[in-house]
């Protein structure tokens, strides 16, 4: 689907300056990144702005009769990156996509990628679920993205995403403190994913809560 509206694209440096946040009204958000990536994890009612909630998004890639690659499905880091420990960016080992853009028109945002020694195109849709004069639905805790692959050559592709994100209930800051916290695999038949818990916070302390990451 490339039909969605659009009201603004940014390129370049105006990558490292925009996000647009993503979740229900009133329920926290977190914000997509001009180059892809998922950042601001502001859930527990107090700002965070900075923060990555240590996610990354993996691309596999194996053309028919070529090498595999590997990508994070991110436009590339910007500068700094010189002084003894290169990027303080989380995940500044992993290569990224060269080519990035972000086409927005709230709630709906979209970064397009690619990169000549990877095999497919790719096209992050995201959006809110913010529908005007419907409350309910309008503040469903959820962040909404869909990856969608585009061969870019004649040769067969096979390919794999790979979500990673951290469980960091109670910890507002993301410190890596832990409190019973606890991944677990679920099947509804509809989704699929893991869902993310804390033992040892009872639900009336303020950092206490559930995450789930999931896919149909």
């Amino acid at each position: 689907m490339t039909d969605w509206p659009v009201l603004k694209r940014y390129t370049g440096e105006y990558l490292n300056r925009i996000a647009l946040p993503l979740g229900g009204i009133g329920t926290g958000t977190v914000s997509l990144g001009g180059r892809g990536q998922l950042q601001d994890w502001e859930l527990y009612d107090r700002p965070a702005k900075g923060t990555n909630g240590q996610s990354l998004v993996l691309l596999y890639a194996r053309a028919e009769g070529q090498k595999p690659v590997c990508r994070a499905l991110e436009g590339v880091l910007p500068a700094p990156y010189e002084g003894p420990f290169g990027s303080t960016a989380a995940f500044h080992g992993i290569p990224r996509m060269r080519d990035c853009s972000f086409e927005a028109a709230y709630p709906f945002g979209q970064v397009l990628l690619s990169d000549q020694d990877v095999p497919l195109k790719v096209r992050l849709q995201a959006f809110n679920p913010f529908i005007p004069a419907d409350p309910e639905r309008s503040g469903m805790p959820v962040a909404i993205l869909r990856y969608q692959l585009t061969n870019r050559g004649p040769l067969p592709v096979q390919a794999a995403v790979a979500f990673s994100l951290r469980n960091f209930i109670g910890n507002a800051g993301l410190a890596t403190v832990g409190h019973g916290n606890r991944n677990t695999f679920r099947d509804t038949g509809s989704l699929r994913g893991i869902y993310f818990t804390v033992d040892d916070l009872t639900a009336t302390d303020e950092f206490w809560g559930t995450l789930a990451l999931t896919t149909t």
